[in-house]
Protein backbone atom coordinates (compact mmCIF):
# COMPACT_ATOMS: atom_id res chain seq x y z
CA UNK A 1 0.00 0.00 0.00
CA UNK A 2 1.43 3.39 -1.18
CA UNK A 3 1.96 6.22 1.43
CA UNK A 4 0.40 9.76 0.74
CA UNK A 5 2.35 11.47 -1.77
CA UNK A 6 4.50 15.26 -0.30
CA UNK A 7 2.15 16.84 -3.33
CA UNK A 8 -1.08 15.75 -1.92
CA UNK A 9 0.23 16.20 1.61
CA UNK A 10 1.17 19.98 0.77
CA UNK A 11 -2.37 20.13 -0.41
CA UNK A 12 -3.86 19.00 3.15
CA UNK A 13 -1.66 21.47 4.65
CA UNK A 14 -2.92 24.24 2.75
CA UNK A 15 -6.53 23.31 2.48
CA UNK A 16 -6.30 23.48 6.15
CA UNK A 17 -5.69 26.97 6.54
CA UNK A 18 -8.87 28.18 4.25
CA UNK A 19 -11.75 27.06 6.20
CA UNK A 20 -12.22 25.82 9.81
CA UNK A 21 -11.98 21.93 10.56
CA UNK A 22 -16.01 21.05 11.23
CA UNK A 23 -17.96 17.94 11.87
CA UNK A 24 -20.69 17.01 9.19
CA UNK A 25 -22.93 15.69 11.94
CA UNK A 26 -22.44 18.73 14.46
CA UNK A 27 -22.67 21.56 11.72
CA UNK A 28 -25.92 22.46 10.16
CA UNK A 29 -26.08 21.95 6.19
CA UNK A 30 -26.27 25.40 5.25
CA UNK A 31 -23.11 26.51 6.80
CA UNK A 32 -21.38 23.04 5.54
CA UNK A 33 -22.32 23.99 1.98
CA UNK A 34 -21.06 27.78 2.76
CA UNK A 35 -17.88 26.46 3.91
CA UNK A 36 -17.20 23.57 1.23
CA UNK A 37 -17.76 26.68 -1.01
CA UNK A 38 -15.48 29.26 0.54
CA UNK A 39 -12.78 26.05 0.00
CA UNK A 40 -13.20 25.55 -3.28
CA UNK A 41 -12.64 29.18 -4.39
CA UNK A 42 -8.85 29.06 -3.93
CA UNK A 43 -8.45 26.25 -6.07
CA UNK A 44 -10.31 27.86 -8.84
CA UNK A 45 -9.07 30.75 -8.99
CA UNK A 46 -6.37 30.23 -11.44
CA UNK A 47 -6.23 27.60 -14.84
CA UNK A 48 -7.32 28.38 -18.52
CA UNK A 49 -9.39 31.23 -19.43
CA UNK A 50 -12.20 30.62 -21.99
CA UNK A 51 -13.67 32.44 -24.71
CA UNK A 52 -17.15 31.96 -24.04
CA UNK A 53 -18.49 30.95 -20.78
CA UNK A 54 -22.93 30.87 -20.50
CA UNK A 55 -25.44 30.42 -17.91
CA UNK A 56 -28.74 29.78 -18.75
CA UNK A 57 -31.48 26.72 -17.90
CA UNK A 58 -33.25 24.30 -19.17
CA UNK A 59 -36.89 22.94 -17.99
CA UNK A 60 -36.80 19.96 -15.37
CA UNK A 61 -39.31 18.01 -13.35
CA UNK A 62 -39.47 20.42 -10.82
CA UNK A 63 -38.26 23.69 -12.02
CA UNK A 64 -35.41 25.19 -14.10
CA UNK A 65 -32.03 23.56 -14.27
CA UNK A 66 -28.94 25.48 -14.41
CA UNK A 67 -26.24 24.82 -16.42
CA UNK A 68 -23.23 26.75 -17.56
CA UNK A 69 -21.69 26.18 -20.72
CA UNK A 70 -18.13 26.23 -21.22
CA UNK A 71 -16.62 26.62 -25.18
CA UNK A 72 -13.11 27.16 -26.03
CA UNK A 73 -14.68 27.58 -29.58
CA UNK A 74 -17.46 28.91 -30.05
CA UNK A 75 -16.99 29.91 -33.90
CA UNK A 76 -17.17 25.75 -34.77
CA UNK A 77 -19.60 23.33 -33.58
CA UNK A 78 -18.32 21.14 -30.88
CA UNK A 79 -18.93 17.92 -29.38
CA UNK A 80 -19.88 18.35 -25.34
CA UNK A 81 -19.31 16.67 -22.01
CA UNK A 82 -21.98 17.20 -19.75
CA UNK A 83 -20.56 16.97 -16.30
CA UNK A 84 -21.91 16.55 -12.78
CA UNK A 85 -20.41 17.53 -10.16
CA UNK A 86 -19.13 16.08 -6.83
CA UNK A 87 -20.03 16.43 -2.88
CA UNK A 88 -21.64 13.45 -1.84
CA UNK A 89 -25.03 14.51 -3.15
CA UNK A 90 -25.38 16.99 -0.78
CA UNK A 91 -22.90 20.16 -1.51
CA UNK A 92 -21.13 21.59 -4.38
CA UNK A 93 -21.94 23.44 -7.41
CA UNK A 94 -21.03 24.50 -10.83
CA UNK A 95 -19.05 27.40 -9.24
CA UNK A 96 -17.25 24.95 -6.53
CA UNK A 97 -16.20 22.49 -9.64
CA UNK A 98 -15.49 25.32 -11.87
CA UNK A 99 -11.84 24.86 -12.22
CA UNK A 100 -11.93 21.25 -13.18
CA UNK A 101 -14.71 22.00 -16.32
CA UNK A 102 -12.68 24.76 -18.02
CA UNK A 103 -9.49 22.51 -17.80
CA UNK A 104 -11.48 19.52 -19.26
CA UNK A 105 -12.54 22.13 -22.24
CA UNK A 106 -9.05 23.50 -22.49
CA UNK A 107 -7.33 20.39 -22.58
CA UNK A 108 -9.49 18.94 -24.82
CA UNK A 109 -11.08 21.26 -27.16
CA UNK A 110 -14.54 20.29 -26.44
CA UNK A 111 -17.35 21.82 -24.96
CA UNK A 112 -18.15 20.82 -21.24
CA UNK A 113 -21.89 21.44 -20.09
CA UNK A 114 -21.82 21.28 -16.63
CA UNK A 115 -25.07 20.70 -14.51
CA UNK A 116 -26.46 22.12 -11.54
CA UNK A 117 -28.61 19.24 -10.38
CA UNK A 118 -31.16 19.59 -6.94
CA UNK A 119 -29.21 18.82 -4.06
CA UNK A 120 -30.03 16.31 -1.20
CA UNK A 121 -31.74 16.38 1.07
CA UNK A 122 -34.28 18.74 -0.32
CA UNK A 123 -34.58 16.51 -3.18
CA UNK A 124 -33.86 13.05 -2.86
CA UNK A 125 -33.25 9.86 -5.20
CA UNK A 126 -33.90 10.17 -8.25
CA UNK A 127 -34.51 13.14 -8.60
CA UNK A 128 -30.69 14.65 -9.80
CA UNK A 129 -30.60 11.55 -12.51
CA UNK A 130 -34.33 12.50 -13.83
CA UNK A 131 -32.77 16.09 -14.20
CA UNK A 132 -29.88 14.95 -16.44
CA UNK A 133 -31.82 13.10 -18.12
CA UNK A 134 -33.61 16.68 -18.79
CA UNK A 135 -30.21 18.34 -19.63
CA UNK A 136 -29.57 15.57 -21.79
CA UNK A 137 -32.86 15.73 -23.67
CA UNK A 138 -32.32 18.97 -24.08
CA UNK A 139 -29.11 18.66 -25.78
CA UNK A 140 -30.36 16.20 -28.27
CA UNK A 141 -33.68 17.63 -29.08
CA UNK A 142 -33.87 21.47 -28.32
CA UNK A 143 -30.73 22.77 -28.14
CA UNK A 144 -31.21 26.45 -29.65
CA UNK A 145 -29.27 27.36 -32.59
CA UNK A 146 -28.52 31.01 -33.06
CA UNK A 147 -29.20 32.50 -29.73
CA UNK A 148 -25.69 32.35 -28.43
CA UNK A 149 -22.27 30.87 -30.02
CA UNK A 150 -22.27 28.95 -27.02
CA UNK A 151 -24.53 26.72 -28.15
CA UNK A 152 -22.88 25.68 -30.89
CA UNK A 153 -22.99 22.09 -29.78
CA UNK A 154 -23.67 18.37 -31.46
CA UNK A 155 -26.12 17.25 -30.06
CA UNK A 156 -25.13 13.87 -32.09
CA UNK A 157 -21.70 13.60 -29.82
CA UNK A 158 -22.21 13.78 -26.32
CA UNK A 159 -20.32 12.31 -23.41
CA UNK A 160 -21.77 12.11 -19.95
CA UNK A 161 -19.16 12.23 -16.57
CA UNK A 162 -18.67 13.36 -13.33
CA UNK A 163 -16.70 12.90 -10.28
CA UNK A 164 -17.50 11.18 -7.24
CA UNK A 165 -21.14 11.27 -6.06
CA UNK A 166 -21.36 13.14 -10.08
CA UNK A 167 -20.12 9.63 -11.60
CA UNK A 168 -22.53 7.74 -9.62
CA UNK A 169 -25.43 10.02 -11.24
CA UNK A 170 -23.86 9.74 -14.68
CA UNK A 171 -23.93 6.04 -14.91
CA UNK A 172 -27.46 6.43 -13.22
CA UNK A 173 -28.81 8.34 -16.08
CA UNK A 174 -26.75 6.35 -18.45
CA UNK A 175 -28.58 3.33 -17.96
CA UNK A 176 -31.80 4.80 -19.93
CA UNK A 177 -29.76 6.83 -22.79
CA UNK A 178 -27.25 4.52 -23.50
CA UNK A 179 -27.85 4.56 -27.34
CA UNK A 180 -27.41 8.28 -27.41
CA UNK A 181 -24.04 8.81 -25.70
CA UNK A 182 -20.53 8.46 -27.05
CA UNK A 183 -18.84 7.81 -24.02
CA UNK A 184 -18.74 7.96 -20.13
CA UNK A 185 -16.28 9.89 -18.29
CA UNK A 186 -16.23 8.30 -14.31
CA UNK A 187 -14.19 10.10 -12.07
CA UNK A 188 -13.75 8.41 -8.09
CA UNK A 189 -17.38 7.43 -7.89
CA UNK A 190 -19.66 5.18 -5.53
CA UNK A 191 -21.65 2.80 -7.62
CA UNK A 192 -23.13 0.60 -5.05
CA UNK A 193 -20.81 -1.26 -2.55
CA UNK A 194 -22.20 -1.48 0.93
CA UNK A 195 -18.31 -2.41 2.16
CA UNK A 196 -15.32 -3.55 0.19
CA UNK A 197 -11.76 -3.22 1.61
CA UNK A 198 -11.02 -0.10 0.15
CA UNK A 199 -13.48 1.44 2.36
CA UNK A 200 -12.07 -0.05 5.39
CA UNK A 201 -8.86 1.21 4.78
CA UNK A 202 -8.98 4.45 3.74
CA UNK A 203 -11.05 7.78 4.08
CA UNK A 204 -10.89 10.53 6.83
CA UNK A 205 -11.36 14.34 8.28
CA UNK A 206 -8.72 15.05 5.11
CA UNK A 207 -10.96 14.29 2.38
CA UNK A 208 -14.00 14.14 3.93
CA UNK A 209 -14.63 10.40 3.34
CA UNK A 210 -14.87 9.55 6.68
CA UNK A 211 -17.30 6.80 7.56
CA UNK A 212 -19.29 8.98 9.13
CA UNK A 213 -19.62 11.62 6.14
CA UNK A 214 -20.47 8.63 4.27
CA UNK A 215 -23.27 7.71 5.87
CA UNK A 216 -23.93 11.36 5.95
CA UNK A 217 -24.40 11.60 2.35
CA UNK A 218 -26.27 8.50 2.46
CA UNK A 219 -28.86 8.83 4.43
CA UNK A 220 -29.51 12.74 2.52
CA UNK A 221 -29.43 11.15 -0.50
CA UNK A 222 -31.73 8.32 -0.05
CA UNK A 223 -35.51 8.22 0.73
CA UNK A 224 -35.01 4.75 2.20
CA UNK A 225 -32.75 1.80 2.54
CA UNK A 226 -35.13 -0.31 -0.59
CA UNK A 227 -33.23 2.70 -2.98
CA UNK A 228 -29.44 0.85 -2.15
CA UNK A 229 -31.37 -2.22 -4.62
CA UNK A 230 -32.25 -0.08 -7.21
CA UNK A 231 -30.32 -0.32 -10.80
CA UNK A 232 -29.55 3.44 -10.56
CA UNK A 233 -28.35 3.10 -7.38
CA UNK A 234 -26.78 -0.48 -7.39
CA UNK A 235 -24.65 -0.02 -10.41
CA UNK A 236 -22.48 -3.58 -10.12
CA UNK A 237 -26.08 -5.19 -10.16
CA UNK A 238 -27.26 -2.92 -13.43
CA UNK A 239 -27.48 -4.01 -17.26
CA UNK A 240 -24.50 -2.61 -17.98
CA UNK A 241 -24.32 -4.19 -21.97
CA UNK A 242 -24.78 -1.44 -24.59
CA UNK A 243 -23.21 1.00 -22.92
CA UNK A 244 -20.62 3.35 -24.27
CA UNK A 245 -17.10 3.65 -24.52
CA UNK A 246 -16.14 4.26 -20.30
CA UNK A 247 -12.53 6.07 -18.70
CA UNK A 248 -12.68 5.76 -15.05
CA UNK A 249 -9.98 7.68 -13.31
CA UNK A 250 -8.97 7.21 -9.62
CA UNK A 251 -6.84 7.63 -6.59
CA UNK A 252 -5.84 4.61 -4.56
CA UNK A 253 -6.17 5.62 -1.34
CA UNK A 254 -9.74 6.44 -1.76
CA UNK A 255 -12.27 4.52 -0.07
CA UNK A 256 -14.37 4.32 -2.96
CA UNK A 257 -11.86 2.60 -5.31
CA UNK A 258 -13.31 -0.70 -5.09
CA UNK A 259 -16.28 0.46 -6.79
CA UNK A 260 -14.38 1.92 -9.49
CA UNK A 261 -12.01 -1.38 -10.06
CA UNK A 262 -15.57 -3.49 -9.69
CA UNK A 263 -17.20 -1.54 -12.40
CA UNK A 264 -13.96 -1.84 -14.55
CA UNK A 265 -14.61 -5.43 -14.43
CA UNK A 266 -18.21 -5.78 -15.05
CA UNK A 267 -18.05 -3.50 -18.01
CA UNK A 268 -15.48 -5.31 -19.00
CA UNK A 269 -17.38 -8.84 -18.87
CA UNK A 270 -20.45 -6.96 -20.37
CA UNK A 271 -18.30 -5.87 -23.73
CA UNK A 272 -17.97 -2.35 -23.00
CA UNK A 273 -14.58 -0.94 -23.90
CA UNK A 274 -13.28 0.04 -20.64
CA UNK A 275 -9.99 1.96 -19.51
CA UNK A 276 -9.21 2.86 -15.57
CA UNK A 277 -6.24 5.24 -14.53
CA UNK A 278 -5.39 4.69 -11.06
CA UNK A 279 -2.78 7.77 -9.18
CA UNK A 280 -0.51 6.80 -6.63
CA UNK A 281 -0.25 8.22 -3.27
CA UNK A 282 -3.81 10.93 -3.88
CA UNK A 283 -6.81 11.03 -2.11
CA UNK A 284 -10.55 11.10 -2.87
CA UNK A 285 -11.29 14.56 -4.42
CA UNK A 286 -7.63 15.12 -5.71
CA UNK A 287 -9.23 16.44 -9.30
CA UNK A 288 -9.54 19.83 -7.93
CA UNK A 289 -5.91 20.27 -7.08
CA UNK A 290 -4.15 20.72 -10.32
CA UNK A 291 -2.25 23.71 -9.13
CA UNK A 292 -0.15 22.09 -7.06
CA UNK A 293 -0.79 18.16 -7.36
CA UNK A 294 0.93 16.27 -11.00
CA UNK A 295 -1.11 13.73 -10.42
CA UNK A 296 -4.17 15.81 -11.00
CA UNK A 297 -2.94 17.56 -14.15
CA UNK A 298 -2.65 13.66 -15.32
CA UNK A 299 -5.30 13.13 -14.64
CA UNK A 300 -7.47 16.02 -16.54
CA UNK A 301 -5.17 15.23 -19.68
CA UNK A 302 -6.11 11.14 -19.38
CA UNK A 303 -9.79 12.93 -19.40
CA UNK A 304 -9.19 14.94 -22.21
CA UNK A 305 -7.30 12.55 -24.28
CA UNK A 306 -10.38 9.93 -23.82
CA UNK A 307 -12.92 13.24 -25.47
CA UNK A 308 -10.98 13.67 -28.06
CA UNK A 309 -10.66 9.87 -28.68
CA UNK A 310 -14.11 9.44 -28.50
CA UNK A 311 -15.19 12.20 -30.00
CA UNK A 312 -12.45 11.02 -33.03
CA UNK A 313 -10.77 14.44 -32.56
Amino acid sequence: MSSIHPQMQAVLQKSSTLIPTFSYSETPLPEIRKLYAEERKFWNSEGPRLPAVFDTQVKGPLGNIQIRIYHPDPENTLPALVYLHGGGFVVGSNDTHDRIMRELAFRSGCAVVGVEYSLSPEQKFPVAIEETLSVLKWLKHDLPRKDNPAFNLDPERVVLGGDSAGASLSMGAALSFKNNLSGLLLIYGWFGLRDSCSSRLFGGPEDGLSEENRAFYQDAYLRSPEDLSDPKMDILNAELQGLPSSCLIVSDMDPLLDDSKALAALLEKAGVPCELHLHQGVLHGFLHYSSMLDAAVTALNQGADFLRRVFVL
